[in-house]
């Protein structure tokens, strides 16, 4: 029996020497006292390991920066099957960290695995055990234990079977993981950039896409939002327009468009609806030049908003370019769609909004409408499902909500931003400075918005009147008498969006 280490970043193995004790051969060595004697590495400050992902199997390899089972599975036939080979995977701080694994089975007898010091010079790292079975291992179920620096950092249960080995035990394993390089070609040849096109057919914004089925591209509702047509740049330069949807919805952040071109390459959907906490993954960011770049990382998070449908979590970001691109599982199956944070956790910038998230859209939510029929982008503008988007930021040079009411001849003078308020508060305050980078004269008015996009009310338009250089600071006052709920303020200079904030009423 030995132990192999696999490093993350760099895999090496090492055979070393296992220490195996069954609790009828000595009676007087516990788990606890060679633990206790072994303890080294990083030393322990409260839990500073974090298990990602375990695994059992019969058959499995390191590659490239992961390991690989090739028949995931937790029951095991003895005589057939020869050996269990267990995998942890964990995150802890960067050091020598000691790592150790115990084997505890059906009868309480104990076994300790080999242990061996690992420095990790990255955050996440793993190792695996090698357990043989012999023909009198015992049946049951066993449970192998890790240890990292004296701390349990996961457990793995898995079953012994006396009994010859079923032709179809296998059948239902799980397809071997795709390679990083595997899974980017695949990715990018599904994907498509979506450039957002003004009343005048010039571009302000572009996120992505991909291919679901023959014709039909998945994206996020705000990678459309705003657009009064679509220009679609696919994976081989060529260039398509998309003027209908097949389906969306507002809150949950999915589209589905319809696009007239030739047979495109398609991501499949992952067939396991369930998601776990700690699965692998894989996203496409997207550079300033638009090339595309793959990024890994892990579900890290699952949460059900009510009224904006489930959202996932990944361990890392991407930039908005990115915004509708897929996530993909090992498999690389989709997972779900990168989408736009929600309102009340949206970064700001300026007054603007801007996307540098870990948000994902489960792929579960996103389905055709039942009726099949196409609806023309025109129609989400008439019937309020678009928002304007922010054009005219170069007039205001810095924005905030408070908490105040605005007094004509003094103004007001804030203390500090705040966007989460109680009824209690009744007033809150949009503080705007309007500059003049060139002369400049017009009009200003604040709107406010549910976040359904319907409008509740618009104050009267000020005059602006601006000379080079010069900044004019103008406050309106919003009177907290709404339902408890999220709201959003515009600030329209002209007929444009200049500026944007949410802010909650609580009761």
């Amino acid at each position: 029996m030995f132990g192999e280490l696999g490093r993350r970043n760099q895999w090496r193995r090492e055979k070393v020497i296992c220490l195996l004790v069954f609790a009828f051969f000595l009676p007087f060595i516990t788990a606890e006292s060679i633990l206790s004697a072994q303890q080294g590495g990083v030393p322990a400050s409260g839990p500073r390991v974090k298990m990602v992902r375990s695994v059992a199997g019969t058959k499995g390899e390191p590659r490239g920066a992961a390991f690989v089972m090739s028949d995931p599975r937790t029951t095991f036939f003895v005589p057939d099957d020869r050996q269990v080979i267990i995998y942890f995977e964990w995150e802890a701080p960067r050091g020598t960290h000691h790592c150790e694994g115990t084997l505890r089975g059906p009868n309480g007898q104990l076994a300790v695995m080999s242990s061996f010091d690992y420095p990790a010079t990255e955050p996440r790292f793993g190792g695996f055990w090698t357990v043989p079975l012999l023909e009198n291992t015992t049946a049951g179920v066993w449970t192998f234990e890790s240890h990292v620096d004296g701390e349990s950092a996961g457990t793995l249960s898995f079953e012994i079977v006396s009994a010859k080995r079923p032709a179809d035990v296998l059948k239902g394993k799980a397809l071997l993981p795709l390679t990083s390089a595997e899974i980017y070609a695949r990715a990018v040849a599904a994907s498509v950039f979506i450039e957002k096109l003004d009343s005048k057919g010039q571009p302000f914004d572009a996120s992505s896409g991909f291919f679901i089925d023959d014709g039909l591209v998945a994206t996020a509702f705000h990678a459309i939002d705003g657009a009064r047509a679509l220009r679609i740049r696919l994976a081989n330069g060529n260039y398509a327009k998309s003027d209908s949807l097949l389906g969306w919805n507002r809150r949950q952040d999915w589209a589905l468009l319809k696009i007239e071109t030739g047979k495109s390459p398609e991501l499949p959907r992952a067939t396991d609806a369930s998601v776990n906490i700690g699965d692998h993954c894989y996203w496409l960011d997207a550079k300033a030049d638009a090339a595309r770049v793959i990024s890994e990382g892990q579900i890290v998070g699952k949460e059900d908003h009510a009224g904006w449908g489930e959202r996932l979590s990944i361990s890392g970001p991407f930039n908005s370019a990115a915004l509708g691109g897929p996530v993909l599982n090992e498999q690389g199956a989709v997972l779900g769609l990168l989408g736009e944070a929600l309102p009340e956790i949206r970064g700001r910038r300026g007054g603007e909004t801007f996307t540098l998230t870990s948000t994902v859209i489960p792929v579960g939510l996103v389905s055709p409408a039942s009726n099949t029929s196409l609806t023309p982008i025109q129609t989400l503008w008439t019937t309020g499902q678009f928002t304007s988007p922010v054009t005219a930021l170069r007039d205001i040079s810095f924005g905030m909500i408070t908490q105040g009411k605005s007094q004509k001849a003094k103004g007001l003078r804030p203390k500090e931003m705040k966007v989460d308020f109680t009824q209690r508060d009744e007033f809150a305050a949009v503080v705007i400075a309007f500059q003049g980078i060139q002369p400049w004269k017009g009009t200003a008015q604040l709107q406010v918005y549910d976040v359904d996009n319907h409008v509740l009310s618009r104050s009267d338009s000020i005059k602006i009147n601006l000379r080079s250089g010069e900044t004019q600071e103008r406050t309106w006052s919003v009177p907290l008498v709404m339902q408890p709920g999220l709201y959003r303020a515009d600030v329209i200079v002209g007929e444009e969006v200049a500026w944007r904030d949410y802010f909650r009423v609580r009761e």
